[in-house]
């Protein structure tokens, strides 16, 4: 479990406050997986209020897990908005499935199971490029930049790319853990793109904002 932070615990106070039927999927995942995997409190409160001040109606949540990400995307989309969630583990697509479901929004939710890269190309051979209001990313780490190009070409001129774990536990600054290593060489590869401007931001583990320039 993370440490007490008290200036945190402020700034949640004020804060609105996650819906009740997120907090109950946070909740549920931590008491049976434990927290490692789940996106930070503040990292969902962002997502949300990036796809209502940017009016989306096109998500795409690469990494899914129990499946907290897509339901907050899902509850911040107008009743015509889509999330297209993608998860490799049949099992946590299973339980993000019926999470949302139970949340009432299952109309909101495309989910492709499988290799996250095989179900950005199929997007892209299926015509979805430059149709994407958001991004969320949050799955194997390995691949962040590979992700992170494919997301490009699904996403309109204008549209918002979030990556969350971008500081990783403070090992991006070291050379001794592999994990951290991959997130450094990700963040250079970021912000060394000529199609997007960035901002990384010490929120959560690590949160990295990027809009898509109109030139490319």
């Amino acid at each position: 479990m993370e440490s007490y932070n008290p200036l945190l615990e402020y700034c949640l106070k004020f804060s609105s406050p996650l819906q009740h039927k997120i907090v109950k999927v946070l909740d549920e995942t931590e008491k049976q997986f434990g927290p490692r995997l789940l996106s930070s409190v503040q990292v969902l409160q962002l997502n949300s209020f990036i796809i209502k001040i940017t009016n989306a109606v096109k998500v795409l949540d690469i990494g899914v897990y129990t499946g907290a990400s897509a339901l907050t995307s899902a509850l911040a989309l107008p009743d015509n908005g889509t999330v297209y969630a993608l998860e490799k583990s049949n099992k946590f697509a299973k339980i993000a499935q019926e999470n949302i479901i139970n949340a009432g929004v299952a109309s909101k939710l495309t989910l492709m199971v499988g290799d996250a890269l095989d179900s950005l190309d199929d997007l892209r051979k299926k015509g979805h490029e430059g149709t994407f209001d958001f991004c969320y990313i949050d799955a194997d780490k390995k691949n962040y930049t590979t992700y992170f190009d494919q997301s490009l070409h699904l996403l309109k001129p204008g549209g918002v790319i979030a990556v969350d774990n971008t500081l990783y536990r403070g090992l991006v600054l070291g050379d001794a853990d592999k994990v951290g290593n991959w997130i450094n060489l990700a963040n250079k590869h970021f912000i060394e793109s000529r199609s997007v401007e960035g901002l990384l931001l010490n929120v959560g583990d690590g949160y990295s904002l990027f809009r898509k320039l109109a030139h490319i």
